[in-house]
C-alpha cells in the first residue's frame, strides 16, 4: 500500500529507468504505472507511453515481453476504475483500492480465451475479447 504520491512516482521512475528486475516489476507495479500515466495524460498518450516504456524495459532485460492486447486490456481496466473513482479522491487512495480490486491478473481470462490472448496476433495488435466485453469486470 502506498503512503504518498512520491511512492507511486518512485515505482514509475524505477520502471522507466529499468531498476526493477522483470520479477520485481510485478502486476501491482504494472497497474501502478498505468494509473500514474492515465492520471497525467490522455488515454491515447498513456497507451503510447506505456507501450514505449514496456518495450524499453523488455529490451533492456533481453526479453520479448511486450503484448499489445494485454497492455491495452489493463489500461482500459485501470482507466475505467479511475473514471469511476473520480478526481476528488487522492490518487494514492485510488491506486491502493485499485490494487486490492485487481490483484488477480487472471481477470484477463474472464474476458479472453487463453488461446486467443496468447496468439501472436494478440501479442502484436489489439484484439477484442472473445468471452466478455472489457467494460464488464
Amino acid at each position: 500500500m502506498y503512503q504518498n504520491i512520491q511512492e507511486i512516482e518512485d515505482v514509475v521512475r524505477k520502471f522507466e529507468s529499468c531498476e526493477y528486475s522483470p520479477a520485481d516489476f510485478t502486476h501491482a507495479r504494472h497497474l501502478t504505472a498505468a494509473a500514474w500515466y492515465l492520471s497525467c495524460m490522455s488515454p491515447a498518450k498513456a497507451l503510447e507511453v506505456m507501450r514505449e516504456k514496456l518495450m524499453h524495459f523488455s529490451e533492456h532485460h533481453g526479453k520479448m515481453g511486450y503484448h499489445e492486447t494485454i497492455t491495452r486490456f489493463w489500461l482500459d481496466v485501470v482507466g475505467h476504475y479511475l473514471r469511476e473513482a473520480g478526481p476528488a479522491e487522492p490518487l494514492t487512495s485510488t491506486v491502493n483500492k485499485l490494487l486490492r480490486e485487481y490483484a488477480d491478473k487472471n481477470l484477463l481470462f474472464q474476458h479472453y480465451s487463453r488461446e486467443l490472448v496468447m496468439s501472436e496476433l494478440a501479442r502484436a495488435q489489439w484484439i477484442e475479447p472473445d468471452l466478455r466485453d472489457v467494460t464488464h469486470h
